[in-house]
């Protein structure tokens, strides 16, 4: 299916050099946004998830819906804080 972005809550992010610095219309990146970067990478690796560390930030592979819902469970498991949200916020959208 691809792969997840995940970025720690309130640290700088999501200008990423694949992504457009103007766009005519909606674009947004679906990411995975946590208070505890270290601890939430940690919990899905030793959940068995793959996870990648990028030059712009950690991604972890989703292979289907199933495999989400696994692991959104996973983090509830580990009392770890989340929210999927839109992480593109230097995009001019006009």
């Amino acid at each position: 299916m691809g792969w997840l972005p995940i970025m720690e809550k309130g640290k700088k992010g999501g200008c990423q050099s694949d992504w457009p610095l103007f766009y005519m219309n909606d674009f947004s990146k679906l990411g995975l946004v946590v208070p505890q970067l270290a601890e939430t990478l940690a919990a899905l690796r030793g959940s068995g998830f793959t996870v990648l560390e990028e030059d712009h930030g950690p991604l972890v592979e989703i292979t289907g819906q199933g495999h989400l819902g696994r692991l959104l469970q996973t983090l509830r498991g580990h009392h770890l804080h989340f929210e999927m949200s839109d992480l593109v916020s230097c995009v001019y959208q006009g």
